[in-house]
Parts: C-alpha cells; sequence; structure tokens
C-alpha cells in the first residue's frame, strides 16, 4: 500500500520548470467551430510566472491560419517515469511570431522540428492559464456503482 496522494496539482512554476523540460506535445485549436489536434514541438520562455510564451515552428496550413486569426490554443505535454505521470496544459492566444527580436529570441530556444520539412513560420501562444498534475499511477480502489461519481 503506497501513502502517496493519486494526485498532486503541481504550482505555477513547477509547471514552467516542468514545461521547459518538454519539447513535444499537442496542439488543440478549433478552426470553423470544429476542434483539431497537432503533435508538435515546442519550446517555453518565461519573463515571470505572469509572463509566459510557448513557441511552435510550423508551415502554412491550420495551424497557422487559426493562430493568425487570434484563436485561443490549449497545448499539453506529457510524461511517464515509472509510476509517475506528470501531465501540463497550457492555454492563451495565439499570434503569428513577425518581429525580429522575438525570432532572435526563438532562435536561444533551439526549438528544432523533427519532421524533415522546412517549417519557416513561428506561432506564439501567449499563455495566461498554466494547469499542471502528477499522478500516482497503480490500480484504482475498488468501488461500487453506487460509489462511483457522475
Amino acid at each position: 500500500m503506497t501513502t502517496e496522494t493519486p494526485i498532486t496539482e503541481l504550482t505555477v512554476e513547477e509547471t514552467i520548470a516542468f514545461l521547459q523540460g518538454k519539447d513535444f506535445g499537442r496542439l488543440a485549436v478549433s478552426l470553423d467551430g470544429k476542434p483539431d489536434i497537432f503533435p508538435i514541438n515546442f519550446a517555453v520562455h518565461a519573463n515571470s510566472t505572469d509572463d509566459v510564451v510557448a513557441y511552435i515552428r510550423t508551415s502554412p496550413g491550420n495551424k497557422l491560419f487559426a493562430t493568425a486569426s487570434g484563436s485561443y490554443l490549449a497545448l499539453e505535454t506529457d510524461h511517464i517515469d515509472g509510476h509517475i505521470a506528470t501531465s501540463a496544459v497550457v492555454y492563451g492566444t495565439g499570434r503569428r511570431v513577425e518581429h525580429h527580436k522575438e525570432l532572435s529570441l526563438v532562435d536561444t530556444l533551439d526549438l528544432e522540428a523533427w519532421v524533415a520539412v522546412q517549417k519557416p513560420e513561428v506561432i506564439a501562444i501567449d499563455i495566461n492559464h498554466i494547469s499542471g498534475r502528477r499522478f500516482v499511477l497503480g490500480p484504482s480502489p475498488d468501488t461500487t456503482i453506487t460509489e462511483a461519481p457522475d
């Protein structure tokens, strides 16, 4: 029997640190009222817990279109290490990065595409909500139908 709490909410600082150590995740967008999810490479830059931006390299297409229209986006990444899983989700408004100073910053973040295609565009997600959780994996406790939540 374990004494670990099965679900732990991460602090914003812990979640940012987790995100900064990851480079692969999923981007959720809404196009024409329909959800879509893309596997992506990303990098996170944080000046403070209130000034966090996620960057994604992409080619012209749906991700860039959703971003250019100022859509609200979500980025998710997770990691499993033994019996511990960690997950982070960030939400924010997307925009196309066009200013030289910010593009130079992105170049310092080692944001590289894993696929051998050109990805000349950079998307930024100006993050306004950060959520992270850690899970202890294992069998669930016995629950009867009457005990299960709705």
